[in-house]
């Protein structure tokens, strides 16, 4: 968890105003704060180090300081997705979070697709004087966003950020996108990028004409999905824990973990052992 928050198309001298005003979310990320102001546009961070732990302070930015990016969140295909990439980039820290950077520079706002992960992010390429932000697809993170004098936008992890400077205040919805250019405040555009099938309401079989081995496939897939689904969120360099309710899921949660920890611990990557002892 981290905060981040920004402002587009901001008011002279609204840089003071920016830091305290994203202070409130120190409690979202005590680990480093961190500030970058190009042309119009202020983006802030306030830092929880889960993966990257030494190199991974934010906003992010590429190779040129032309593309700022505050994000919240983990994105955990950033190894496979470097796959994505046709060109030759500098990664200059160990962030998950930093491909969405080269994602930007090679495909635009279609980066998203590509995204497996939990995020909230802000995105400004000073050269295109564009911001892009979007937020992960079912809303694990939060994200809001408001608007100010001026034609300003603004962006925050918590509402609270935003109560002094915007007269209208929305929650970002999940599975969106934002994008804006500074020179063209009518052209700002909220879009849908994530609209599932099972988002419809779907007729499902009736389990007792199903036959045990088509039953015993669909209890795979669940498991199969839920496994993975756990592994994938033990992407850390700090020590991790599960909060037991003492029911079944959370049960079943930990001993899955506890069961992919046990595998890694007995791995031949010393780099994935040296993260758990």
């Amino acid at each position: 968890m981290c905060g981040i928050f920004a402002i587009f198309r901001k008011q002279d001298n609204a840089r003071e105003k920016a830091v305290r005003l994203s202070k409130k979310l120190r409690h979202r990320g005590p680990d480093w704060s961190g500030v970058v102001v190009s042309n119009d546009t202020i983006l802030c961070h306030e830092r929880l180090s889960i993966v990257g732990v030494e190199s991974g302070a934010q906003p992010l930015v590429n190779e040129d300081s032309s593309i700022f990016l505050a994000v919240n969140g983990e994105i955990y295909n950033h190894v496979s997705l470097r796959k994505l990439l046709k060109q030759d980039h500098v990664f200059a820290t160990k962030s998950d979070c930093e491909i969405i950077l080269h994602l930007w520079e090679e495909m635009g706002p279609e980066l998203v697709h590509h995204l497996d992960g939990m995020f909230s992010f802000v995105l400004y390429d000073s050269k295109k004087d564009i911001l892009f932000a979007a937020r992960d697809h079912v809303g694990i993170t939060t994200l809001y966003y408001g608007y100010g004098v001026g034609g300003s936008v603004w962006f925050a992890s918590e509402m609270k950020a935003l109560n002094e400077d915007c007269a209208v205040i929305k929650a970002f919805p999940p599975g969106c996108t934002w994008l804006g250019s500074g020179s063209d405040s009518t052209a700002d555009k909220l879009q849908v990028y994530y609209n599932p099938t099972w988002y419809e309401k779907v007729s499902l079989p009736d389990a007792t004409v199903l036959s045990v081995q088509e039953q015993d496939k669909i209890y795979n897939n669940i498991r199969t999905a839920l496994e993975k689904s756990v592994h994938k969120r033990l992407m850390t360099e700090v020590p991790y824990g599960v909060l037991l309710s003492g029911g079944l899921d959370s049960s079943l949660l930990a001993a899955i973990a506890t069961r992919h920890m046990q595998r890694d611990l007995q791995s031949d990557d010393e780099d994935i052992r040296s993260k758990l002892l």
